[in-house]
């Protein structure tokens, strides 16, 4: 990563102090106990049961019928291929920087963030989803890509898709679970279409970018909101009484001010990884001013879980790409404290100024939620096993005999949500799959450089840090932050499958 001339020198000076020394003298016997616990070494060994699972009935299946529309396509490409090669619109699209299926893809999630609420409608993503499945297998047909079987995702991944097709038998409305499963499908497919397109750091370098843009693009609209008082104080989304001097909390295009502190959760690591890593010297210094603008959306969010999350997702990147700098961030972040607005003060301490204070009065979303929770807690007692079905109406139709308190529509828990609609199985599994990527992203990480390396180190970032608004919210409640979780997860694949890629090059 390059830091400046400034940072630099001031990272120098750091690591050559004698405070530094001690800290590190303190710190080697720690490190030396860790590298040997038992836990430790066994995340280390590789991932076994992928090599049982690529071999096993169904993956053979899967593989068949894959390969089945590959000769289909390859045919049909070999069949018009001497027709298409004088046609103008193939000599308009060969070489063309726009009209290639990377800049189509880039474009295409850029715009689908950039978009306003009111103008959005997700069957866009369905449709255009489908598209780039449809697209690749051409193209992977005619031979202008590999063909990456889907297996390649792992067995976590196909156990938390069978899960939910499985919750269909149980749906309590079969319809509204068949909404959300396209959804599912549509950001199953945007991974599996990243993680088998982006194969070396050009595109990977490419889909960046255009991340970047929709971050940057959104958060300037978020300040813009804030400068013109285009947002108002929302008793929905703020406790009116314990939060006295929290103006309108900003949502940018994401309707929501939790949903938009998710989707720059996700994505801004991401952000992180590809200015840190530009060549240009001056190129780096202006992507890192611009992340300015995010952190100071993400502030204007108010979201509280929003904040944590983003500390923990830049304490963990500070820490897996330079651990030294973990005391600078730490002083730097207690130093923050005493310039801090009295708004944001005031929205930190009031999730425990109602247990502590003298008001005796909790925030309304804290005790919203606990009261919630509890209701929560008996439905997954009697239903648990094999959940509900997919979707709020499903939730909608069972909540009331359950209900401790009225206008819920979810579990505002993800890992909640997941045992409810999925039962056992999809909780099971999405764990599984999440912490899988989160320890192949660490691991991998070591025999990675450049903007891989800072990739899959924003990759795990990433999903350290949403891991703990998933405590509190249901963050795939709206899908265009679950279409952000799964283009995020295909990256990171995408970051793996490079790196072993360029070892087995080398």
């Amino acid at each position: 990563m390059q830091y400046g001339v400034i940072l630099n020198s001031v990272y120098n000076i750091w690591i050559h102090s004698t405070f530094f020394s001690i800290l590190e003298k303190i710190w080697s016997p720690f490190k030396r106990a860790y590298d040997h616990l038992a836990i430790v070494r066994a995340l280390r060994r590789g991932d076994r049961v992928q090599a049982v699972y690529e071999s096993s009935l169904f993956s053979r299946i899967i593989r068949f019928i894959l390969d089945f529309v590959y000769k289909v396509i390859a045919a049909i490409s070999g069949f018009i291929a001497p027709a298409l090669d004088s046609s103008l619109i193939v000599r308009l699209c060969r070489g063309s920087f726009i009209l290639n299926f990377e800049f189509l893809l880039g474009g295409f999630i850029c715009v689908m963030f950039i978009m306003p609420h009111e103008s959005w409608n997700n069957a866009y993503a369905v449709i255009a989803a489908l598209g780039f499945l449809t697209l690749y297998l051409i193209l992977a047909g005619s031979g202008k890509r590999e063909l990456v079987y889907p297996n390649k995702l792992g067995l976590p991944f196909a156990l938390f898709a069978i899960a939910l097709i499985i919750s269909l038998l149980f749906t309590h409305d079969f319809s509204d679970s068949i909404r959300v499963l396209l959804f599912f499908i549509a950001a199953f497919i945007f991974t599996y279409v990243i993680a088998a397109d982006i194969s070396d750091e050009k595109r990977l370098a490419k889909l960046l970018a255009f991340i970047y843009a929709a971050v940057f693009i959104t958060s300037v609209y978020a300040i813009i909101q804030r400068k013109f008082n285009l947002v108002y104080v929302n008793a929905l989304f703020t406790d009116l009484t314990l939060n006295t001097g929290v103006p309108g909390r900003v949502t940018s295009t994401l309707d929501n001010p939790n949903n938009f502190s998710e989707f720059l959760v996700l994505f801004m690591p991401l952000c992180a990884a590809f200015a840190g890593t530009r060549k240009k010297q001056l190129s780096c210094v202006l992507l890192l001013i611009g992340l300015a603008f995010p952190a100071v959306a993400l502030i204007m969010t108010y979201s509280r879980s929003g904040w944590i999350s983003l500390m923990l997702a830049a304490f963990v990147y500070i820490w897996l790409r330079n651990k030294k700098l973990i005391p600078i961030f730490i002083v730097l972040a207690v130093l923050a404290v005493p310039f801090l607005p009295s708004s944001i003060v005031t929205r930190l301490t009031s999730i425990v100024s109602g247990i502590f204070g003298s008001s005796g009065r909790m925030d309304t979303s804290a005790s919203h939620r606990l009261l919630l929770w509890q209701g929560v807690g008996y439905m997954i007692r009697d239903y648990g096993v094999v959940g509900i079905g997919l979707g709020p109406s499903s939730f909608a139709s069972l909540y009331s005999s359950y209900a401790l308190v009225d206008g819920a529509s979810h579990t505002q828990s993800l890992y909640f949500e997941l045992i409810l609609e999925t039962g056992i199985l999809g909780f099971i599994s999405f764990m599984w799959l999440a912490l899988r990527s989160i320890k192949n992203c660490v691991i991998i990480r070591r025999r990675a450089s450049g903007l891989t390396k800072a990739v899959l180190i924003a990759c795990a970032a990433s999903f350290i840090g949403i891991a703990f608004s998933c405590i509190v919210e249901y963050i795939w409640f709206y899908p265009r932050d679950l279409f952000a979780y799964f283009i995020l997860l295909g990256i990171s694949f995408a970051a793996v499958s490079i790196t072993k890629k360029n070892e087995n090059t080398i």
